[in-house]
């Protein structure tokens, strides 16, 4: 450390670059005429030896002195106070009937939507294959239309050993109608 420079000066500078980013260092280093190796170096000194300053000053602490660990009585007369210094935390003060009200009613919604959801596909499965059976039977009857049309409008035998044969049904009504 240079030795050019008074410890209030150093002090001074270290405290104002504590609070500086370190981008910043290079222009405050060269605005107060040092380098800033000397800053970084008195910010380092400055941060090791603060807690130095309150070591032995029990004149600080209107004559008490306490050590880290020390237990520390503490008298309120909040016991809320007293009770969030003990746990740490702030206790809560919960509102159980509402809490469970909104607990109950949420769980029922849930459920209801679930049990609607539920129907809602079965009653879809259920169209579906309605529909599908549907379908088929129309194709069913379709395809028995067509086929007697088939044998409406075509020649065959019906039974040969009677001699009963089949025409087409418009020849036939041509025949009868020309009889």
């Amino acid at each position: 450390m240079s030795s050019k420079h008074s410890a209030e000066f150093k002090a001074n500078i270290a405290l104002e670059a504590i609070k500086l980013p370190v981008e910043e260092l290079d222009a405050f280093a060269e605005k107060h005429g040092v380098t800033k190796t000397e800053v970084l170096e008195w910010v380092s000194a400055l941060k090791a030896k603060s807690a130095n300053i309150f070591e032995g000053s029990a004149d600080s602490h209107g004559g008490h002195h306490h050590a880290v660990g020390e237990d520390v009585e503490l008298k309120t007369q909040d016991e809320e106070l007293a009770q969030a210094v003990d746990f740490g935390v702030h206790n809560d003060d919960l509102n159980y009937k509402s809490l469970t009200f909104w607990t109950t009613f949420g769980t029922v919604l849930v459920i209801v939507i679930i049990i609607g959801l539920i129907q809602f596909g079965k009653d879809s499965y259920f169209k579906a294959q309605q529909k599908a059976s549907f379908n088929s039977g129309e194709t069913e009857i379709d395809e028995i239309k067509a086929k007697d049309a088939e044998t409406l409008n075509s020649y065959g035998v019906v039974d040969l050993e009677n001699g009963v044969y089949r025409i087409p049904v418009d020849k036939a009504i041509d025949k009868i109608a020309v009889d």
